[in-house]
């Protein structure tokens, strides 16, 4: 019998795990990180940080610029044990031993192939589910896909369907500008998440404060730099993006880049918001306010990027937006240091 683990075979089952602002990186690497024990907007709203690779292509829905060796959800939740890779298969039969060895696995796919998906069979772009098993049903191989996204889908699907959405080639798309072009090529990300961390305290939360204002203010953004990062990166991301502004292909990656930023943002605020409350420290909620403005900031940003080449006056609008993202997240790093200048006794 081919093995379930992190899937209810007696139900059907998979937890899935959604926020509107959120992209498919968040939702599939939040719902592993809850088949493991782990509240997501405990573990993914910790880290708030500006992440910025000038030389990626960024025409995925699932973009986000990878910093470190142990992978982009090592990226996303630097103050727990997780880690990820990315690997590759040509066919069912790799996927099946992919989930035979990793157990629930995030799938890259093309959303054309999807027949639950609106854009089957109309428009292509890339997209990720999570896939945590499989089986043989009448000699025919199937697969479980659990996909959060709206509509949202969780069941059975025939691996033909899987298999082209899996290792298609995800051609060029003029409904899709943001996320085709892009080869899925059989991408799959795996996860490891460690043992499920104690409960979140004020101490643990202060270093987390803490080391999203070290990172704010050790960032860089020479030329030599792969990946822009805090205060200088974000300020550089602005400014070539102020000097690019007259070209609307140009903008348009900040509108793809934008997401996991923008959806970052969020799950900090949110989590902050949550934290004050519990934890009886109220002057947090400058944090959560901050953090609002940035996901904010990044959503203005993200949709004149992504809609330039129809309005009038761009550069002086992505001046104004420009200044606005910078101007968030150094309000945000000033709530930060607020905080940490009371310290976290007053929960104690």
């Amino acid at each position: 019998m081919p093995r379930q683990r992190g899937w209810d075979g007696a139900t059907g089952t998979y937890p899935q795990w959604y926020e509107d602002p959120l992209s498919c990186l968040q939702t599939t690497v939040g719902s592993i990180l809850l088949e493991h024990g782990l509240r997501p907007v405990e573990v993914l709203g910790l880290a708030c940080e500006f992440a910025f690779a000038p030389q990626d292509t960024m025409c995925e829905e699932f973009y986000r610029p990878a910093q470190s060796s142990r992978g982009v959800a090592a990226d996303l939740c630097p103050y727990h044990d997780v880690e990820s890779e990315w690997t590759s298969g040509k066919n069912a039969d790799d996927l099946i031993e992919l989930i035979e060895k990793h157990a629930s696995v995030i799938v890259a796919v093309d959303n054309y192939h999807l027949p639950f998906r609106p854009a089957y069979h109309d428009v292509h772009a890339a997209h990720l589910v999570v896939v945590p098993a499989w089986r043989k049903a009448g000699g025919e191989t199937e697969f479980y896909v659990s996909d959060a996204q709206p509509p949202r889908f969780q069941g059975w699907l025939p691996a033909e369907h899987l298999m082209n959405a899996w290792t298609s080639g995800n051609p060029a798309d003029h409904q899709d500008v943001f996320f085709s072009s892009s080869e899925i090529a059989g991408r799959v990300l795996t996860a490891r998440v460690g043992s499920e961390p104690e409960e979140l305290t004020a101490d643990g939360f202060g270093r987390a404060i803490e080391g999203n204002l070290e990172r704010w203010n050790t960032g860089a953004a020479d030329d030599a730099d792969r990946v822009w990062t805090g205060q200088a990166g974000v300020r550089r991301f602005v400014q070539q993006l102020q000097e690019r502004s007259g070209d609307p292909a140009e903008l348009r990656p900040a509108y793809t880049f934008g997401w996991a930023m923008q959806a970052q943002a969020f799950l900090h605020g949110r989590l902050t918001q949550e934290f004050a409350r519990r934890a009886n420290l109220p002057y947090l909620s400058g944090i959560a306010a901050a953090a609002d403005s940035v996901m904010s900031a990044w959503s203005n940003l993200r949709l004149l990027s992504a809609h330039a080449a129809n309005l009038a006056r761009v550069p002086e609008l992505v001046l104004r937006r420009g200044d606005e993202l910078v101007h968030a997240y150094e309000q945000l790093a000033v709530e930060w240091r607020l905080a940490a200048s009371r310290g976290w006794a007053e929960a104690r």
